[in-house]
C-alpha cells in the first residue's frame, strides 16, 4: 500500500517576523517625509492661490474707484473727538464684495461711531474668511474672538500708519492709484504673510532683543486675556492690517506690539513655510521672498516711489 507523506506548512519564525517589521517601518520612514512635503507643497500652492485671489480683487477694487482701498480710516486727530470704527474695519473689509463675499459686506454699518460695541459689525468680525488664511499655519485663536488673518498689507519702514505715498501703497487714510507708484507695479510690493497669532515679545526665541518700548503684554489682547499674545484679525485695529519692511522676512528680532509712536507695531513678514514667505506684488503676481533677500532691496520692493533701482530677487 502506497503511503501519502503529508507535508506541514512552514511558517515565519519570529526572526523572519521581525525582520519583515523593520523592513515596513524603514519603508514607513521614508515615505512620511515625501507625504509631509506632498501636503506642505499642497498648503503652500494654496496659500499662493489665496494671495492671488486677495491681489485681483484689489485690482477690482482699483477699477471700480480709480484708487486702491485705504489702509485703514481715520476721520480725525483732534483731541477728544473719536476715531470711526470703521478704522477697525481697513482694507481686507473693503474688498470683501471681489472676494465673493458682498453679502458680509452689504451688512457693514460703515457709519458706526467709535465706542458702539453692537451689533453687525462685531458680528461681521467674528467670521471665519479662508481665503485670509494660509493652511500652512495651524495657529488658532478661541472661538468666538474674532476671525483671523495671516495676510497683511505693506506700510515700508514707516512705523505709524499715516498716509505717505513714498513709503507704501496702504496708509491711513490713503488714496494710492497706479499711476502713483513710480517705481512699476512689477516692482512694489502690497501684501505679503504673516503668523495669525504669535508668542508675546518677551516670549520670543532669544535670539533677537525685545525693544524696551515694546509692551510685555499681548496686543492686541483680543484672544482671552493679555497674556496670550499677539492674534490679527482681518477686520480689527489697523496694526493688525500692515507689516513693515524694517526687517527682512522671518527675522530673528521679536515683532512689537506697542510702545510710543514711533515702535507700534513693527512687524515683519513672517511665514510657516520653509525659507521665505509669498509676496504679492502690484502688478498682480504672487512672488516668493527669500529670508536672506538683501534688506535694501526688500526695503526698496515696500516703497512704490523711492526712485532706487531694483535687481534680481
Amino acid at each position: 500500500m502506497e503511503r501519502m507523506l503529508l507535508k506541514r506548512k512552514r511558517g515565519f519564525t519570529l526572526i523572519e517576523l521581525l525582520v519583515v517589521i523593520a523592513i515596513i517601518a524603514i519603508l514607513i520612514a521614508l515615505l512620511l517625509p515625501a507625504v509631509q512635503q506632498a501636503r506642505e507643497a499642497a498648503r503652500r500652492s494654496q496659500c499662493k492661490n489665496n494671495l492671488k485671489q486677495i491681489g485681483l480683487a484689489l485690482h477690482n477694487y482699483h477699477d471700480n474707484f480709480r484708487t486702491f482701498p485705504p489702509g485703514d480710516v481715520r476721520r480725525t486727530y483732534g483731541s477728544g473727538v473719536q476715531s470711526w470704527t470703521t478704522s477697525q474695519l481697513g482694507w481686507i473689509p473693503r474688498i470683501l464684495p471681489f472676494l465673493d463675499q458682498a453679502p458680509l459686506y452689504n451688512q457693514i454699518n460703515w457709519e458706526m461711531e467709535s465706542g458702539v460695541s453692537a451689533a453687525p459689525n462685531n458680528n461681521i468680525r467674528r467670521e471665519k474668511l479662508p481665503v485670509v488664511r494660509c493652511p500652512s499655519d495651524s495657529s488658532r485663536q478661541p472661538s468666538g474672538t474674532y476671525g483671523p488673518t495671516n495676510y497683511m498689507a505693506c506700510r515700508g519702514t514707516g512705523a505709524s500708519s499715516t498716509a505717505n505715498i513714498s513709503g507704501s501703497i496702504f496708509a491711513q487714510n490713503s488714496n494710492v492709484r497706479i499711476r502713483d507708484i513710480e517705481d512699476g507695479t512689477s516692482n512694489t510690493m502690497m501684501v505679503s504673510e504673516t503668523f495669525a497669532s504669535a508668542p508675546l515679545c518677551s516670549d520670543q526665541p532669544s535670539g533677537g532683543v525685545c525693544p524696551a518700548s515694546c509692551q510685555t503684554s499681548g496686543f492686541p489682547a483680543y484672544t482671552g486675556g493679555a497674556q496670550q499674545g499677539f492674534s490679527w484679525f482681518w477686520a480689527q485695529v489697523y496694526e493688525a492690517h500692515y507689516y513693515g519692511t524694517v526687517y527682512g522676512p522671518n527675522h530673528e528680532q521679536p515683532d512689537c506690539g506697542g510702545g510710543s509712536s514711533t515702535t507700534a507695531a513693527i512687524l515683519a513678514a513672517r511665514s510657516k513655510h520653509t525659507g521665505g514667505v509669498h509676496v504679492l506684488v502690484a502688478d498682480g503676481a504672487v512672488r516668493f521672498a527669500s529670508n536672506s533677500i538683501d534688506l535694501q532691496t526688500w526695503r526698496d520692493l515696500g516703497a512704490p516711489a523711492d526712485g532706487n533701482v531694483i535687481g534680481e530677487w
